[in-house]
């Protein structure tokens, strides 16, 4: 018995060209040829259990090469839409169209530019403990909007968030929600409104004022209560200007709409939307086409004739 078990000890040693008995490798037993790896012959003379193991050796050697492949198209392809969106785009009117990269440039150059000579625009954020933590999260994401528009605008305006406290709860619920709040161009400060600006240069809006806002001064500091009250409390932020003798005016919703034939009429916009009609004012110097672009239908309200 010990003399057969020896015969085929040695057999085995032989077939595998392996004398000193150690373990046999892939690459021992596999070539590449044009279509991948081949099985040399000397594979079919091997023990049972080591043809298993190198098998599946080839099995995952062969997905890992399918990977690598994959992975390369799908680089070269990405490579080819960079390319793609490197090059101009010429439209139909043989007008040539600036790439993604050079309207990005555009967009950050004159927000650059806002931030040193804009129209001051600044949201009163001083007021964030009278909000509920839903209003809180509201208001939050009507700052993401107001970025938006002032990205988008034709003339953006250099804006401010006053009062705005980065341990309050208002602060954090911005960081949490909005990706890139805190390299926002925007110049965020604690100090309120009465020591940021003078009081003599500052026009808070309010839909609570007496007097019309006529235009837009480019001297001036325009305020937006940052404020989400969903029970909304009338003459909230125009006690609050009061209280600092910071004059008042609203928007000329009434000289220039008219009120439609529905039972609910407000005035009360989301910061987002009265931010957006003053921009819209500052590129086109018409009401009309601000106010038709910021007040939603469901005010109430529709331009006149």
């Amino acid at each position: 018995m010990c003399d057969n078990k020896d015969e085929h000890s040695q057999y085995d040693d032989k077939e595998t060209n392996n004398p000193d008995g150690n373990d046999v490798s892939l690459e021992d037993f596999v070539t590449e040829n044009r279509d991948g790896a081949s099985v040399k012959p000397e594979l079919k003379r091997l023990p049972r259990s080591q043809k298993k193991r190198l098998k599946q050796e080839l099995a995952t050697q062969r997905k890992k090469e399918m990977r690598k492949e994959k992975k390369q198209l799908q680089k070269q392809k990405l490579k080819e839409k960079a390319k793609e969106e490197k090059s101009k785009i010429t439209s139909e009117e043989g007008v040539v169209l600036p790439t993604r990269k050079e309207m990005r440039e555009e967009m950050k150059s004159k927000l650059e530019t806002a931030m040193m000579c804009g129209q001051r625009i600044c949201v009163d954020l001083s007021m964030e403990n009278t909000m509920t933590t839903k209003e809180r999260s509201k208001l939050a994401q009507q700052l993401c909007r107001l970025y938006g528009v002032n990205k988008k605008a034709d003339v953006p305006a250099h804006v401010y968030f006053a009062g705005f406290d980065k341990n309050g709860e208002l602060y954090q619920e911005c960081i949490r929600k909005i990706d890139g709040f805190e390299k926002y161009q925007v110049e965020m400060t604690a100090a309120p409104v009465s020591e940021l600006f003078d009081v003599k240069d500052v026009i808070y809006l309010t839909p609570d004022a007496e007097d019309m806002l006529e235009e837009l001064d480019k001297d001036k500091v325009y305020i937006i209560g940052g404020i989400v009250d969903e029970s909304i409390i009338k003459n909230l932020s125009k006690q609050k200007a009061d209280a600092f003798n910071i004059p008042t005016a609203r928007l000329p919703i009434d000289r220039y709409m008219k009120k439609k034939d529905q039972i609910h009429f407000s005035q009360v916009l989301a910061i987002n939307q009265v931010f957006e009609i003053l921009v819209t004012y500052l590129s086109s110097n018409d009401w009309r086409a601000a106010l038709s672009r910021g007040v939603p239908e469901r005010k109430g309200y529709i331009m006149k004739e």
